[in-house]
């Protein structure tokens, strides 16, 4: 059950993220292409916080390596399908077809590849080892 919540929290997680920076990447990049600086905080603001999300995407890997292995796989699709077909991403929106066809996706998805294999999982509680379960033993042992 908690590899289906992992691989649900991977692909939400990751869609809100890919939507968020792909709104910050259009912001930035149309800004500073049109000099128009008063714009691009408020692009690299949402480009922080599609990285925020792709961070909680990588803490959900304690959950289950699901998470971001899911956000790794939808990273890699997307951007694999700029090269099969680069203007289809801009139909998502010109700053995710930035994100996805100059492919950030890649670096990202390598990074969320990496991420489901070093984050530390749950471990169990620290406690008395298992021998210890049924109490110490009521004396010693005579043969």
């Amino acid at each position: 059950m908690r590899h289906l919540v992992g691989i649900l929290v991977g692909l939400v997680g990751t869609a809100v993220a890919l939507l968020v920076a792909g709104a910050g990447m259009g912001i930035a990049y149309e800004s500073m292409m049109r000099m128009d600086l008063d714009r691009v905080p408020a692009g690299s603001g949402l480009l922080l916080v599609g990285g925020l999300l792709l961070g909680a995407v990588v803490l959900a890997a304690r959950l289950s390596p699901g998470a971001p292995l899911t956000g790794a796989v939808l990273l890699l699709a997307g951007s694999a399908w700029t090269l099969f077909d680069p203007q289809a991403p801009f139909a998502l929106g010109r700053g995710l077809g930035y994100l996805l066809s100059l492919q950030y996706g890649m670096l990202l998805a390598g990074l969320l590849a990496v991420a489901a294999f070093i984050v530390p999982r749950r471990r169990a509680e620290p406690g008395p080892p298992r021998s210890w379960a049924h109490g110490p033993s009521s004396g010693p042992v005579v043969h």
